[in-house]
């Protein structure tokens, strides 16, 4: 007879179980707790630049690199699982020492309860091209009426409070602002004149919001602000500046002996943003956003000049300027869109998307200018303006994807813009309203080719036919078609490539734009036992660009064409070799070589080795040619060495 646990504690009773000898206890076995994870690396040393020659503004507008102590990258790992702050921390940061772009990001998180996320930019712009803007080129005078030397620091973070929960929330901030200096012109009657300029803004912007978070819907709303402001001011004096005019103009030499002017925008705004996205069937799938907001501006402009100027409206000669002005201006602005995705059969989809932007601008001004004449005494003036532009702007678009087999997927749309503007003055000069409108019809197609797994293309088209455009310069009767391909000869051995072209013509009255431009790539990857021993990498492009565009000089406003060509052939080849361990070597270069309107030849040769010392320690070494050379502007001609060494230590 078998009894079970409860009857056998019956049967013996009280004094049976004292009789019985005790039971060690369970031992209890703590589950494993994962340890903390920690691993990172530093990569700092020394950068010299050797054997720089040429221009040293050109070499600044496109390498910009320096020397001295450099901090090449940086970034770390933490992973503490059940941590009480945080269990999960990513750092980075990269090209800090005085490079022209730094970067700083971080990213902390702890499961269920937050996330976290900063992210910093700072970018160095430098732009002097002794060829651009220079009326005095061809005496001999290398100095860019338009130039800039400025910085620009982005900030972004944000931290999101329970993160994928069914009811999370957030905060955000975003930050820029630039400054700087450079050189523009200020222009008068009959001259311009190139002075100095300071320039400085910002932008700070605040954003909360909700998100609702369902099994087939998902809801965002978002409340934010922004406030900004850009100040600009030229001066000079100490000297007299003779311009660009150095002839007369009516018996009289335009000159500018002293200038203040003061630029200042002060604005502010709230937005209300609104997503929703929503999977109610299988084979339904829709999202949609909208976006308000209703900035305004207050401008105040002040200017003070002396010297030597001609009124061209009345023909008088006067020596000194004052104007004062006040402007303000507002703009309700509203978008949205509307994306569709319909799976009629498990072969066929449907896309379908509409995007409007409205926007309203309604703004006045005054300007108050007194003029000192030459014959002495003063003429003051005053002068208001009132506008108002309106502008609405629609796209509506349909796909329809077909798996028409296992390998071959075809593609069908039609695009539809269109739009209108109107802008009203009360402005002499201008008329009392003007108006635009934006029509266009695009067809769309395209397909996609697998076959196997050695041969991927992929095709897309889109044509459209003339009719109305807001600019000049808009695509009207347009060809637009690319092709992609990738073909694996064997598999350690991969040919890519691909092929663009645009073609339009807008033969409207006093536009008559001609564009052409065709584009063609290839690459070679060659990875023997898939790279671990060395990896070889070639690409080449070659680009043409064919343009012709009517235009009023503005010396004389009798009409010029403004034709440009350009034939660029473009390349690189990277070989990365793995001799053992942690070393490597990278050999490689690029090269960019056009012929045409601008004629230009760029070389870039470099070598990197990385050599292991002790443990996660190793030495690092690089080196780097940049050889520019323009055959008609050869004083923008530049070349230099640069030379990097340092460690990179891990954790």
């Amino acid at each position: 007879m078998r009894t079970g646990p409860v009857a056998a504690l019956l049967v013996l009773g009280p004094l049976g179980l004292a009789q019985q000898p005790a039971e060690a206890p369970a031992e209890t076995v703590p589950p494993p707790v994962a340890e903390r994870e920690v691993h990172g690396s530093l990569d700092f040393g020394y950068r010299w630049v050797l054997g720089n020659g040429g221009s040293e503004d050109v070499y600044r507008s496109i390498v910009n690199l320096g020397e001295g102590p450099k901090l090449f990258g940086a970034e770390t790992t933490i992973r503490r699982p059940g941590g009480r702050w945080y269990d999960r921390l990513d750092a980075r940061a990269s090209s800090w020492g005085g490079d022209p772009y730094n970067t700083a990001r971080l990213e902390a998180a702890r499961t269920g309860a937050y996330a976290f996320r900063f992210d910093y930019r700072n970018v160095s712009y430098f732009n002097s091209l002794p060829s651009f803007a220079n009326p005095f080129l061809g005496q001999g005078v290398l100095f860019s009426q338009r130039s800039l030397d400025t910085k620009r620091r982005l900030l972004d973070t944000e931290l999101e409070y329970r993160p994928g929960a069914r009811l999370s929330g957030y905060l955000g901030f975003y930050h820029s602002s630039g400054f700087g200096r450079g050189v523009t012109t200020f222009v008068a009657d009959g001259n311009e004149f190139p002075v100095g300029t300071r320039l400085r803004d910002a932008t700070d912007s605040y954003r909360g919001g909700l998100r609702l978070n369902l099994v087939k819907w998902n809801l965002t709303l978002e409340q934010g602000g922004t406030t900004f402001k850009d100040d600009q001011q030229l001066s000079f004096g100490g000297a007299v500046n003779p311009g660009n005019r150095r002839v007369p103009l009516l018996g009289q030499d335009i000159l500018l002996r002293d200038l203040a002017t003061a630029y200042g925008a002060r604005g502010d705004s709230l937005f209300s943003r609104g997503v929703l996205e929503g999977r109610p069937w299988s084979k339904l799938h829709f999202t949609g956003h909208f976006l308000y907001s209703q900035p305004s501006i207050d401008v105040n402009y002040s200017q003070g000049n002396t010297g030597n100027f001609i009124w061209l409206e009345t023909f008088q000669v006067f020596t000194g300027q004052l104007d004062r002005s006040l402007g303000q201006a507002g703009r309700p602005h509203s978008s949205g869109s509307w994306t569709t995705e319909v799976r009629l059969t498990p072969r066929v989809r449907v896309i379908q998307s509409w995007f409007t932007d409205r926007l309203h601008v309604a703004g006045a001004s005054s300007l108050a200018t007194t003029l000192t004449p030459a014959s002495g005494g003063s003429l003051p003036r005053e002068t208001a303006l009132r506008d108002r532009l309106v502008l609405n702007w629609n796209q509506h678009q349909v796909d329809a994807i077909a798996e028409v087999t296992s390998f071959l997927t075809l593609r069908g749309g039609h695009r539809y813009e269109w739009g209108d503007a109107v802008i009203r003055s009360n402005i002499g000069i201008l008329p009392a309203g003007e108006a635009g409108e934006i029509r266009r019809q695009v067809a769309l197609a395209g397909g996609s080719l697998r076959l196997r797994a050695n041969l991927d293309l992929d095709a897309d088209l889109e044509a459209s036919a003339r009719d109305r455009t807001f600019f000049r310069t808009d695509l009207a009767d347009y060809q637009r078609a690319r092709l992609r391909g990738r073909y694996r000869l064997r598999r350690d051995l991969t040919l890519s490539g691909s092929f663009a072209i645009l073609n339009n013509q807008t033969p409207v009255r006093d536009v008559s734009l001609d564009y052409q431009s065709r584009q063609s790539s290839l690459a070679l990857l060659f990875a023997p036992g898939d790279g671990r021993r060395w990896n070889l990498l070639l690409d080449y492009m070659r680009g043409t660009l064919r343009s012709s565009l009517p235009f009023l000089a503005p010396q004389d406003r009798t009409s010029e064409i403004s034709r440009h060509r350009e034939d660029g052939h473009y390349g690189g080849a990277t070989v990365e070799i793995h001799p053992g361990g942690r070393a490597r070597i990278h050999l490689g270069g690029s090269f960019g070589v056009t012929a045409g309107s601008r004629p230009t030849r760029y070389y870039q040769p470099y070598s990197r080795l990385l050599l292991p010392l002790r443990g996660k320690i190793a030495w690092m070494g690089d080196w780097r040619w940049f050889g520019f050379t323009e055959r008609r502007y050869a004083f923008e001609s530049f070349h230099a060495h640069l030379f990097s060494t340092g460690l990179q230590v891990g954790w």
